[in-house]
C-alpha cells in the first residue's frame, strides 16, 4: 500500500504583512500621532497582538493543512473571544497575580517576539525577498521625504524623526538591504533567490542615507563593500557614500533629541566601570527588579530627565538602556550574550550566504545602539529575515528560474564580489 505524501504548504498571501506593518504602518502611524495632539498613550506592541490575534483565528479557521475546517470553527473561534474578553476586562488583577514575575516580562521580549515570527512562519509561510525590498523601498521614500521635510523646517536632521527613530529606521531599512543582496553560488544544489528590483534597491540605500545613523551607516558601507551588487568600482563608491554620510552626521547642528546619543554612550561607560569593579555581574547579572546601581552626576541629571522623562530620584532601570547587547548582559549576565552570538554565527556558517552574513553584521553592530529584538517592529522583522535567510531553498534539476533581468537565479563563480576582494564574508 502506497502512502500519499502530504501537500506541500504554499506561501499565503499574508505572509507579508508583518513587513507592511513595521515598514509602512507603524511610521505613518507614528507620525500621525505627532500631528494629532495629545491623547491617550499607545502601547507599541499594540498592533503587534492585533496581528497575533489575526494569526490566530486564521489557524483556528485553516489549521496547517491548508483546509477549511467548519464544524469547531465557531465554537473555538467563541472560546478565543471569551479569553480575549477576560484578558482585557481583568488584565489588572492578573497582573497583580504575576506580581513576583512583572520584572522578568519585559526582558523576555526577544523571546516572544522570536516564537511570534515562528508560529507565523508555520501559519503563513515565509515572505520573500521581493517582499522585504517592497516594503523597505517604501520605507526608503518615507525616510527620504521626512528628512527633505524635516531639513527644510528645522534645518536640521534630528535622530527622533516624525516617523520614528533614525536608528531603528536604519535597522529596518539595513534588514530590507541584506534581502537585496546578490546570491552566491549554488552550493550542494541549495541556491538563493535573486528577486526585487533594482528600483527597489535604489530606494532603500537612499532611505539609509537619509536616516543618518552612524550605526547604520557604518554597517550597510561595510556590508555592501563586501557582499554588496556590481562591480569593485560600483561597491566602492557606495561604501564612501555611505563613509561621507557618516562623516557630515558630525557636523550636524545638534537637536534636542540628539542628547538620547549621550545617554546611550553615559551608560555604556558606567556599565563598563560597574563590570570592572565587580566582575561577577558578568556572570549573575544584576537584579531585574531594582534600579541600577548607576549614580547621576550633575550635568547628566537634566540630560537624563530630559531624554527619559522620569527623574533621576527613581534611578536608571533596565527597560530604560538602549542598546540590546548591554541590556541583555546587565539583566543575564554575559553568558546569554555569548551563547545568541554563537549560536547565531554557528547557524549562518552552516550554510553560508550573503543575506545570511549581513544579517548577522546587522544585529551585532545595531544591537550595539539599538534595542533590536526589543523593540516589536524590528524584532518581528530581524526575526523573520532571520527565518528565511537560514532556510534552504532547494534547486531542482533542469529548472532555470528566471529573474526579471532574464538571468538565471544562480550567479557563476564569477560573479562573485568576495573572489574580487580575495575575503569571504566576516
Amino acid at each position: 500500500m502506497v502512502q500519499e505524501q502530504p501537500k506541500k504548504r504554499t506561501r499565503s498571501r499574508l505572509a507579508a504583512v508583518p513587513l507592511a506593518l513595521a515598514c509602512a504602518a507603524v511610521p505613518l502611524g507614528t507620525l500621525l500621532s505627532r500631528f494629532a495632539g495629545p491623547g491617550p498613550e499607545s502601547s507599541p506592541f499594540l498592533p503587534w497582538l492585533l496581528l497575533a490575534a489575526l494569526g490566530t483565528v486564521h489557524a483556528i479557521l485553516f489549521r496547517r493543512s491548508g483546509e477549511r475546517l467548519r464544524p469547531r470553527f465557531f465554537l473555538e473561534l467563541g472560546m478565543f473571544a471569551v479569553l480575549c474578553s477576560i484578558a482585557v476586562l481583568y488584565h489588572k488583577d492578573i497582573l497583580r497575580q504575576l506580581a513576583a514575575i512583572t520584572p522578568v516580562i519585559p526582558e523576555l521580549v526577544p523571546a516572544v517576539m522570536l516564537c511570534f515570527c515562528w508560529l507565523w512562519v508555520i501559519t503563513f509561510g515565509l515572505p520573500d525577498r521581493a517582499d522585504f525590498q517592497r516594503f523597505g523601498a517604501v520605507l526608503g521614500l518615507l525616510c527620504a521625504l521626512d528628512l527633505g521635510v524635516e531639513a527644510f523646517i528645522y534645518r536640521a536632521a534630528p535622530s527622533l524623526r516624525w516617523i520614528g527613530n533614525a536608528d531603528l529606521l536604519a535597522g529596518l531599512l539595513l534588514i530590507c538591504l541584506c534581502a537585496s543582496l546578490r546570491p552566491g553560488p549554488a552550493d550542494n544544489g541549495l541556491y538563493e533567490p535573486d528577486q526585487g528590483a533594482p528600483i527597489y534597491r535604489a530606494l532603500i540605500l537612499a532611505g539609509i542615507l537619509a536616516t543618518l545613523s552612524r550605526t547604520g551607516l557604518f554597517a550597510a558601507g561595510w556590508i555592501y563593500l563586501c557582499f554588496g551588487r556590481g562591480g569593485r568600482w560600483y561597491r566602492t563608491s557606495v561604501f564612501l557614500a555611505c563613509f561621507a554620510a557618516l562623516t557630515v552626521t558630525f557636523r550636524l547642528p545638534i537637536t534636542p533629541s540628539d542628547l538620547s546619543r549621550y545617554v546611550d554612550y553615559w551608560l555604556w561607560a558606567k556599565s563598563l566601570s560597574l563590570f570592572a569593579q565587580n566582575p561577577l555581574i558578568l556572570l549573575t547579572g544584576l537584579p531585574l527588579d531594582h534600579a541600577l546601581p548607576f549614580t547621576f552626576p550633575p550635568e547628566m541629571i537634566p540630560v537624563w530627565e530630559r531624554v527619559t522623562g522620569s527623574p533621576t530620584l527613581f534611578g536608571a532601570h533596565l527597560s530604560q538602556v538602549p542598546s540590546f547587547w548591554l541590556r541583555l548582559t546587565l539583566g543575564w549576565g554575559a553568558v546569554l550574550p555569548a551563547v545568541c552570538l554563537i549560536g547565531l554565527f554557528t547557524l549562518v556558517f552552516r550554510r553560508l550566504t550573503r543575506m545570511g552574513a549581513g544579517l548577522a553584521a546587522v544585529l551585532f553592530v545595531q544591537g550595539v545602539s539599538t534595542p533590536l529584538f526589543y523593540e516589536p517592529s524590528t524584532g518581528a522583522v530581524a526575526g523573520l529575515a532571520l527565518f528565511l535567510a537560514l532556510s534552504p531553498t532547494q534547486s531542482r534539476p533542469g529548472v532555470n528560474k528566471r529573474r526579471p533581468s532574464g538571468r538565471s537565479d544562480t550567479p557563476q563563480p564569477e560573479d562573485d564580489p568576495a573572489d574580487e576582494w580575495d575575503m569571504r564574508p566576516l
